[in-house]
């Protein structure tokens, strides 16, 4: 009797965590640190959420001819789809190319909360091994 309390127990709980990720509630943030062409006025910060069944890219800002994007990377599609991770990509004006920076869980590998950090680096002096200005983009899953 114990092992089928169990095996329900297991199911509910499985279907509840594939349940809670059908929609990734994120929040997400710009922030530029002296990053050329961009000052502290530039500083966004947007909640959105994402849909396991809707695996679209969002732009969520456009500032100063870059714009900044959050997209399902990956979905698990079985009884119920869920996402598994998303994915944060700037594209600055042509003809640069776009960066594109994945999601990880954290707190409990695998299973945890998701975030995504993604920085553009701006070296001033070519020989100076750090960089004078950044440009921070990130989201993170809330609930």
């Amino acid at each position: 009797m114990s092992k089928i309390l169990i095996a329900m127990l297991f199911t509910l709980l499985a279907t509840t965590t594939h349940a809670s990720q059908t929609k990734l509630n994120l929040s997400c943030h710009l922030i530029p640190l002296d990053y050329p062409g961009f000052t502290l006025d530039d500083l966004r910060d947007k909640a959105i959420s994402l849909t396991a069944a809707d695996a679209t890219s969002k732009p969520l800002f456009d500032v100063h001819g870059h714009t900044f994007i959050v997209g399902v990377h990956r979905t698990d599609i079985t009884d119920i789809p869920y996402i598994l991770d998303f994915y944060l990509q700037i594209q600055p004006p042509a003809p640069a190319a776009p960066v594109r920076a994945y999601s990880a869980s954290f707190l409990s590998p695998g299973s945890g909360k998701h975030h995504a950090r993604l920085e553009l680096l701006h070296y001033a002096d070519k020989a100076e091994p750090y960089p004078s200005g950044q440009l921070v983009f990130e989201c993170w899953q809330y609930e």
